[in-house]
């Protein structure tokens, strides 16, 4: 991937791309906008394509499905070198920002892997193995 772009409401995308940064280190390739009270996401949008170059390959990630912020995004869909993913998660944006330019993780894969993160987490107490 030469380009990630985290798009949210409020914070939340820069709150992701702190915590990846926190994880991988940083990482010039990603960047996060979000929609403040008073914005318009269009704008936003607008914006982002200014700087979108044929040479790039730019995945967009939002924060919901069906959001604004994700809705917006849609208008960059006509640029052939851009692609949309809407839920982002910590997991799928750390599978991407770490995967090798030379083998880079097929998009389709890194949103399956990251699927798999999202599952309630039980502790089993009657377990035969013993925890402490």
């Amino acid at each position: 991937m030469s380009r990630i772009i985290l798009v949210s409401h409020n914070q939340l995308a820069l709150g992701m791309k702190a915590a990846v940064e926190m994880i991988a280190g940083p990482q010039a390739n990603l960047e996060a906008h979000g929609l403040m009270p008073g914005e318009l996401p269009d704008a936003i949008i607008a914006n982002l394509r200014q700087t979108i170059t044929a040479d790039q390959d730019v995945v967009i990630l939002a924060d919901i499905v069906g959001g604004s912020m994700c809705n917006a995004a849609m208008a960059l869909l006509d640029l052939p070198n851009v692609r949309l993913v809407g839920g982002m998660n910590l997991a799928l944006v750390l599978q991407l920002v770490l995967a090798s330019p030379t083998d880079p993780v097929p998009l389709s894969k890194a949103i399956k892997n990251a699927k798999k993160d999202v599952r309630e987490v039980v502790l089993d107490l009657d377990a035969d193995d013993d925890f402490f």
